[in-house]
């Protein structure tokens, strides 16, 4: 059983890079009394595991989303404080924070690209048309005025 723990954390590594380091830093900060045995070891990077691959978590039945530099600024976080962890509470509230951040920051980008589209579209210009703005003023313009 230890083996297999340590092969499987050996491979997850790979998946944590380049920040692996940083990773493993966090996960050490559950070695509180006594060294961490591979097994809580391979818990504790299956639960980051699974947030770090998909970019998603759950609070208290409340979803989030996080980017992978989300993650990482959280995870720079908690391991600045070098405390000692007993659960993930701690980067969990750190990952809302930033979450929520993230989340308002995407709102306001496609808030201000639907006004520009708006924008777009009132001034009678489509997304993804052209428009060729001349000073000449066309020839059929100038005959029609001319006999007027």
């Amino acid at each position: 059983m230890r083996e297999a723990s340590l092969v499987e954390i050996i491979q997850m590594q790979a998946d944590f890079a380049p920040h692996s380091r940083l990773v493993f830093e966090y996960a050490e900060m559950f070695d509180t009394t006594r060294p961490i045995k591979a097994a809580k070891l391979l818990r504790i990077l299956q639960e980051v595991h699974g947030i770090w691959t998909s970019g998603k978590f759950s609070f208290r039945k409340v979803p989030y989303q996080i980017s992978r530099d989300g993650i990482v600024a959280a995870l720079k976080v908690v391991c600045s404080k070098k405390l000692d962890l007993e659960n993930h509470n701690y980067l969990i509230k750190v990952l809302i924070g930033i979450s929520e951040q993230e989340t308002e920051k995407r709102n306001i980008e496609e808030e201000q690209r639907l006004k520009k589209k708006e924008a777009s579209l009132q001034s009678g210009i489509r997304p993804g048309e052209t428009v060729r703005v001349t000073s000449e003023v066309p020839k059929a313009f100038k005959e029609f005025f001319k006999g007027k």
